[in-house]
Formats: structure tokens, sequence, C-alpha cells
């Protein structure tokens, strides 16, 4: 079963959140995790991947918590999902260091278009956008 992972949904899902607010917009953690339905937890090492990956910031303090570090329409599903998961990659073959000499390099091109189609989608697909499809 090819299946999106907790944590890559979990952070799509916050920036998410993010977006649709107000530019510059400040929120609690709590008030994601609420929106969203992500447990506390699991919010708090989203939050550190995507801080770390320049995706959002964070602030301390009464006033604090958690805004895009830059405009929804520049931050793409791609660069939120390779924040939390890695790269993309579909093709078994592009894992290796040495030329492929197994089985599985005969479906190569077919697993390269499959994995450029999804790269491209996700990465043409803004926050900005998905805000505004809501």
């Amino acid at each position: 079963v090819m299946r999106l992972s907790a944590q890559a949904d979990y952070a799509v899902r916050a920036v998410f959140e993010l977006a649709r607010h107000e530019p510059g917009a400040v929120l609690h953690t709590g008030d994601i995790a609420a929106a969203q339905r992500i447990p506390g937890a699991r919010l708090a090492k989203v939050i550190h991947d995507l801080a770390r990956a320049d995706l959002v910031r964070t602030q301390r303090g009464p006033q604090g918590g958690v805004m895009l570090a830059r405009p929804a329409g520049e931050i793409s599903v791609r660069d939120v999902y390779e924040a939390v998961e890695g790269p993309i990659l579909l093709c078994r073959c592009r894992q290796r260091v040495e030329p492929c000499t197994d089985d599985g390099c005969d479906t190569h091109d077919f697993w390269y278009g499959v994995e450029t189609l999804l790269t491209e989608e996700l990465q043409t697909t803004t926050f900005a956008a998905l805000a505004r499809a809501r």
C-alpha cells in the first residue's frame, strides 16, 4: 500500500492551517493542533522539522507561536513533504550510487515518469492555492 506518512500529513495540515490566516499571523501550536486534529506531541516534531527547513518560524513567550517563514504562495507541498520525509524517490535505481543491475531496472522509465509527475504536481501546488481552494 502506497500511503502518505502521518508526519507528512501533519506537516501539510499544519502549514495549511497557517496559510489560511492572514500573512504574518502567529498561531499557538495548541490552536493548530485543535483546528487540524493533530496530536500535540507529533505537531511539536513536525514544527521542528519545518523550522529547520526554514518554512516556519517559532516565537517564544506569551505572544509566541508559529508563523510561516515566507508567503504561502512561495511554499509548495513538495517543500513541506520533503522537510519531514526527505526527497521523493519512487525509482529505486536513483537511490543507488553504483549502476543498477537488478531486475527492478526493467521498470526504471515507468517509475521515473511517475516520480516526475508526482514531484512536479507537488512543486507547483502552493499553500496559497490550497487555502484559496478551501
